[in-house]
């Protein structure tokens, strides 16, 4: 069972205009992705993009990369793609990883890896936190998602959920798959609630799939997709 970290790192980004080569201190942001991503043990790296400019950025921080101008629906769909092309088995652990996702703690994509390790059952996963701070939870960039007893994925929303009164449930950009489930996911066709909501784990909810959804207890990360959260990037890494 193999491990791949791939970076699904399309440069021409709807909210944040070629954030991934914007510099947070003296490097990339795809540049500190690639960083973080090296850390996690017994794991093939690939930088997955459409733009030469980030796969050179791959190559000079030795890592591989796919440079393909093929069009996908969502960076799950280009991972999928990805693993194909560098030869992923069914039982493989596929990390999707988005390049966007600052200061992640490597930590919890090892709980990731070892969860699906020690799971027949499961077959996806997911990171989220919980916090009580209702600027996190109004922002619209924050995914926000309710879960049931076990743990498993209900849904996912940008929008508020009334049922949220004392703490809130927020979504970290990272997706755990073994191959044969991501393969799956490709084959599904979009669902409306996908398109409307643009995020990409809504095809799976509309079509039954379980999704584990782990704790983060300390969240560290910022998903970058505004110029306050690159702001805020910045802050943290030069503090």
């Amino acid at each position: 069972m193999k491990v791949f970290i791939i970076l699904p790192a399309r440069l021409n980004s709807s909210r944040l205009h070629h954030k991934l080569i914007r510099k947070i201190g003296d490097k990339t942001l795809i540049e500190h992705m690639i960083i973080s991503a090296k850390k996690i043990k017994n794991s093939k790296i690939i930088v997955s993009t459409d733009s030469s400019v980030i796969h050179d950025y791959a190559i000079k921080n030795n890592v591989d990369s796919l440079l393909s101008k093929k069009k996908f629906n969502n960076g799950t769909e280009r991972s999928c793609f990805t693993a194909k092309k560098f030869n992923a088995k069914h039982n493989d652990i596929i990390i999707n990883l988005q390049a966007d996702e600052f200061n992640i703690n490597i930590l919890d994509i090892n709980n990731l890896i070892k969860h699906l390790k020690s799971s027949k059952q499961s077959s996806i996963a997911t990171l989220f936190y919980k916090t009580k701070d209702k600027s996190e939870y109004d922002n619209k960039n924050n995914v926000k998602l309710i879960i049931d007893k076990n743990n498993k994925a209900i849904t996912f929303t940008r929008n508020t959920i009334s049922s949220m009164k004392t703490f809130y449930l927020i979504h970290v950009g990272v997706y755990a798959f073994k191959f044969k489930s991501l393969l799956n996911y490709s084959a599904m066709k979009l669902c409306d609630y996908e398109k409307n909501e643009s995020l990409e784990q809504l095809r799976l909810i509309w079509n039954n799939v379980p999704i584990d959804c782990l704790e983060v207890k300390k969240n560290q990360s910022i998903g970058i997709n505004s110029a306050r959260d690159l702001k805020k990037a910045r802050e943290l890494y030069e503090n």
